[in-house]
């Protein structure tokens, strides 16, 4: 308009001046395209994708609460691991959920997720690693990668959402959920592999790595800490004891936030058994020689032996 070249008071769409534009090639041209290919996993277990999806509200403590589903796709029979609604997708419910899919179904040689805050945390890094799991993140951008679980997402829409009556609480649509997968998705003949998803994953269950025994332990935080000259360490506000060995020296710490009252000692990949919270009141009741050996005396106040 501004240089004149169309008549006053002419509208043109968008869809025409892109086409008039593209034909005289002026549009600038696009990148070479990607080259992308169909893949799918091998083996059961092979490769898991995971993602979220914002879910319906629910009431929770007198009030409506967004939920996010959390779910785990195995790539090569497209069965669910684990998946269930949580009220936040933040790095502790999301760690829970994978614990449950592995405790269910095996150890996933690779996790394939996308750039999320959850997904790029120190804290899954560290379980992946210590499980053995590739932790493999998506290009950004490039969502192609995980058009398995997206395609699983529309069918929770389309045939489990769109069907479900009305649910007020977080435990009843769990429940529903839950039904619906069991007994309608894993038993469904699924189109791109001609057979249902619990059929095809328990073709091949010779190839399934079991979840370690002592699985939890590899889902504890890490944290480093120096271990003080009076052999003390502060770990969430905690003061923990150490053994004189490790003074001076920065150690590991494996925990679980929600129990504070077992925290594990590591230096360098020896672990040095589980610390003691520090009680000053004790302390000061207890004295050491030059050894380091407990000696009992009489008390700071009352003069009472221990």
């Amino acid at each position: 308009n501004e240089r004149h070249l169309v008549s006053p008071g002419c509208r043109l769409s968008k869809t025409t001046v892109y086409r008039f534009l593209n034909e005289r090639k002026l549009m600038k041209q696009a990148a070479h395209p990607i080259d992308r290919r169909k893949f799918e996993a091998e083996l059961p277990n092979d490769l898991w994708q995971s993602d979220v999806m914002h879910g319906p509200h629910v009431m929770h403590e007198g009030r409506l609460k967004k939920t996010y589903l959390i779910a785990f796709l195995d790539d090569h029979s497209r069965l669910i691991p684990y998946a269930a609604f949580y009220f936040s997708e933040a790095v502790p419910w999301y760690l829970d959920a994978l614990e449950r899919a592995i405790t269910t179904r095996g150890l996933p040689r690779k996790l394939y997720v996308d750039n999320g805050s959850a997904f790029r945390s120190h804290h899954l890094e560290t379980v992946t690693a210590s499980l053995g799991i590739a932790l493999l993140h998506a290009r950004p951008y490039t969502p192609e990668g995980k058009g398995k679980i997206e395609r699983f997402f529309r069918s929770v829409r389309s045939m489990f959402l769109a069907d479900a009556p009305p649910i007020d609480s977080i435990e009843a649509l769990n429940q529903a959920f839950g039904q619906w997968l069991q007994g309608t998705y894993h038993e469904r003949r699924h189109s791109a592999t001609g057979q249902s998803p619990f059929e095809r994953f328990t073709a091949n269950l010779h190839c399934i790595r079991s979840a370690p025994a002592n699985v939890k332990d590899h889902f504890r935080k890490m944290a480093r800490r120096r271990v003080a000259n009076d052999r003390t360490i502060t770990l969430e506000g905690n003061l923990y004891e150490a053994p004189v060995e490790l003074i001076g020296k920065q150690i590991e710490l494996l925990y679980h936030p929600h129990d504070l009252q077992r925290v594990e000692a590591r230096y360098q990949q020896k672990s040095y058994g589980l610390l003691h919270r520090v009680n000053t009141a004790l302390n000061c009741r207890i004295k050491r020689d030059r050894n380091s050996q407990l000696e009992l005396h009489s008390s700071c106040e009352t003069g009472e032996l221990l």
